[in-house]
């Protein structure tokens, strides 16, 4: 069972048997003497306590909507919290997502750009492979956005091979074309795949494997994985859609294209 829901039950039967429990000590507070001065207590003999668990229980099978409703609230709360809290650590990590040190940076003009779209992504993603053409023609067409690419590897083994490649091929300036390469390919992409590739846009194959295996480069991955873990992101592809000056920060997970749409006007608005 998912843990949200097992939590929620459990607040659901909490929250119902405090409202019980209230009300079986007002009824005990009700029938003592008017002479008697009024004492609160906070424990309950074993018998009450078996008295008050027979309530709740037969409560709660009696009105078993209560925890639907419950867990459906408190899903709804830690949503929001989740998405606060995401959107929060975006902020305050905003200028190491933005640093070319970690990732690689492209767009139709870069320097002049005053939005960031960063993505968090894996080469054996598939909605990451769906997302890949509006990427593409935002990083060819659009001079007010620039692309943040951030490596993410978290499906299979080799998608920490293709993240290290990938990164390996910044040095001779083929970033671009071997991440749309490895993108654009079906399958696992393996050692063998991924050097054919490489070899195919002119990479000199002994140096990118060589690079590759850099503490620079694996530092970079590192870091992406730190900043996902403290936005609670665990799945790719995500986006981060910014203006440079943080001044608009917003997050999507997953490939959601009219959303991200939205939020890349909206950073353009505020951008102005």
């Amino acid at each position: 069972m998912n843990g949200k829901i097992v939590i929620g039950a459990a607040l659901a039967g909490v929250f119902a048997l405090a409202a019980l429990v209230t009300a079986y000590s007002s009824e005990r507070e009700q029938d003592a003497p008017p002479e008697q001065p009024k004492q609160v207590s906070d424990s309950f003999s074993q018998p009450e306590e078996e008295d008050i668990r027979r309530i709740v229980y037969d409560y709660l099978m009696s009105n078993p909507e209560i925890i639907i409703e419950a867990v459906n609230e408190y899903t709804a709360r830690e949503r929001e919290r989740a998405s606060a809290r995401m959107l929060e650590s975006a902020a305050e990590n905003l200028p190491a997502l933005l640093d070319p040190e970690y990732g690689y940076i492209a767009g139709k003009d870069p320097g002049k750009a005053k939005v960031a779209v960063i993505e968090l992504f894996d080469y054996h993603c598939s909605f990451c492979k769906r997302a890949t053409p509006m990427i593409k023609q935002t990083l060819e067409n659009d001079p007010e956005v620039k692309i943040v690419f951030r490596e993410l590897p978290i499906l299979r083994e080799e998608s920490d091979l293709a993240a290290e490649m990938s990164l390996a091929a910044r040095e001779q300036g083929k970033f671009v074309e071997l991440h749309f390469a490895m993108m654009s390919a079906p399958g696992v992409l393996t050692r063998e795949r991924i050097k054919a590739f490489a070899d195919d846009l002119g990479l000199d194959v002994d140096q990118l494997e060589k690079t590759s295996r850099k503490s620079e480069t694996r530092k970079a991955i590192a870091e992406t994985h730190k900043i996902a873990a403290e936005m609670g992101i665990d799945g790719t592809p995500a986006f981060i859609v910014a203006t440079l000056d943080g001044s608009y920060v917003e997050a999507v997970e997953g490939f959601r294209p009219e959303e991200l749409t939205e939020k890349i006007k909206a950073a353009k608005r505020a951008a102005k």
